[in-house]
């Protein structure tokens, strides 16, 4: 699934990587503002995680819970949500906040919502709350900078932060 938008992209649309936002323009940028964005998640996940913490299983994270939640989810929800969608479907040149612009972060921050919809089956659908948080952040950091390393950034320390949590409430 990860390999899809990649061959889409260099093989229909003939354009490069970079197109999608791996590129060296407004890393530092890119990167800052993912920071800033794992920051505030974390501020909004800490109390919800305490007010779940007691209902948790006390599951101990294995090797694939971190690689997964780490590593492969935030590469290829990044990759399709943020990158390829916004790409595809936001202007360039336009603000982040034009209407257009606004319009297709909220569609792809939707979708992405419903991919975490799980967390309501769960019987913990306030973890929703930084999901949207996290892809409506996400979208303006690529819109604004159209690098996806603060993106990558962002969602990978936010998964490893609610990691951290359930490791230390497992014990």
């Amino acid at each position: 699934m990860l390999v899809l938008p990649f061959l889409y992209v260099i093989l229909v649309e003939k354009k490069d990587l970079a197109w999608l936002g791996f590129r060296t323009q407004h890393v530092q940028t890119s990167i800052c503002q993912g920071l800033l964005t794992t920051l505030f998640l974390m501020g909004v996940y800490y109390p919800i995680f305490l007010h779940y913490s007691p209902t948790l299983s006390g599951r101990f994270p294995s090797l694939y819970d971190v690689f997964t939640d780490v590593v492969w989810y935030p590469v290829y929800e990044e990759v399709a949500y943020r990158s390829f969608l916004l790409v595809h479907f936001a202007r360039a040149d336009d603000s982040p906040l034009s209407r257009r612009n606004l319009t297709v972060n909220l569609i792809q921050s939707s979708l992405f919502l419903f991919v975490h919809k799980h967390h309501v089956a769960q019987g913990t659908p306030l973890i929703l709350i930084p999901v949207l948080l996290l892809a409506l952040l996400n979208g303006y950091v690529f819109l604004k900078t159209r690098n996806i390393s603060g993106c990558l950034l962002s969602h990978s320390a936010v998964n490893g932060f609610a990691l951290l949590l359930h490791l230390f409430s497992s014990q």
